[in-house]
C-alpha cells in the first residue's frame, strides 16, 4: 500500500467515525425537538462526551494523524461510558422502571450510547496500533500549502462543521431547560415539532453545514490559485 493510499484510508475511517457519531446525535436531538423529550443530566453528559469523542477524528483531519488525538477520544469515551453505565444501572435497580425515553430497536438511547463509547475505545486503540499513518508527517487540511477542490476536502470540511454546529445546538438548547443552575433530574416535556419536523430541524443543520462547506472549499481553492501565481 502506498503512503497516499494509507493516508486516504486513515482519513476515510475518521470521516466515517464522525458521520457515525453525527447519526447517534441526530437520533437523540430528534427525540428532543421532534418528540419533546428533554435530556436528563446524565443524557447531557453523554451528549457532551459524544462531542468530545468527535474531537479526536476532527483534529486528525484538520491537523494530521496523531496518536494523542485518538487518546483524547478515548478519554471522552471513558467519561461518556461512565455516564451511560450509571444511567443503565439506575433503571435496572428498579424492576418496575420502564426506562427514560422511548426505546430504539428495543434498547434505550443510554444503552446505545454505552455501545457507542465501547466501540469507540476499541476502535481508537486499534488505530493507535496502526503506526504507519503517524510516520508519514501528515499535516491535515489546515497544514496544506496548496488546496485543490476535491470530494475529500469538501466532505472533511462538511463533517467537521456539522460537528461544531451540533455542539452549538446542544449548548444553546440546554439553557432553556437548565438556566444557570442544575438541570432537573426528570425534566418536563418540551415543545416539539413532530417526527417529520424534528428530522427537518436536525438534518437541516447538516444541510447548512454542507452549503457553508461548499463556499469554504471554493474560497480555499481560489486563494491557493492566487498564491501560486
Amino acid at each position: 500500500m502506498s503512503d497516499k493510499q494509507t493516508l486516504t484510508i486513515a482519513r476515510l475511517i475518521n470521516i466515517a467515525a464522525l458521520f457515525g457519531l453525527l447519526g447517534v446525535l441526530a437520533g437523540s436531538l430528534n427525540l428532543q425537538f421532534g418528540a419533546g423529550e428533554q435530556p436528563c443530566p446524565l443524557c447531557i453528559v453523554q451528549r457532551s462526551a459524544m462531542i468530545g469523542l468527535a474531537v479526536g477524528p476532527a483534529m486528525n483531519l484538520l491537523w494530521g494523524m496523531r496518536a494523542r488525538h485518538y487518546a483524547l477520544s478515548i478519554l471522552a469515551a471513558v467519561v461518556g461510558g461512565a455516564g451511560s453505565t450509571r444511567q443503565i444501572l439506575l433503571h435496572i435497580a428498579d424492576p418496575n422502571d420502564p426506562g427514560y425515553g422511548p426505546p430504539v430497536f428495543g434498547w434505550h438511547l443510554y444503552t446505545w450510547a454505552f455501545v457507542t463509547f465501547l466501540v469507540a475505545v476499541v476502535g481508537c486503540a486499534a488505530l493507535i496500533m496502526w503506526n504507519r499513518p503517524f510516520e508519514l508527517g501528515d499535516n491535515g487540511v489546515l497544514g496544506q500549502k496548496h488546496w485543490q477542490r476535491s470530494l475529500t476536502l469538501f466532505v472533511t470540511i462538511w463533517v467537521v462543521l456539522w460537528v461544531v454546529a451540533d455542539l452549538i445546538v446542544i449548548a444553546v438548547s440546554v439553557i432553556p431547560e437548565c438556566g444557570l443552575g442544575l438541570c432537573p433530574d426528570d425534566p418536563p416535556p418540551g415543545p416539539n415539532a413532530g417526527s417529520i419536523g424534528g428530522w427537518v430541524l436536525v438534518l437541516g443543520v447538516g444541510v447548512v453545514a454542507a452549503i457553508t462547506s461548499f463556499f469554504v472549499e471554493k474560497r480555499l481553492a481560489k486563494e491557493s490559485e492566487l498564491a501560486a501565481q
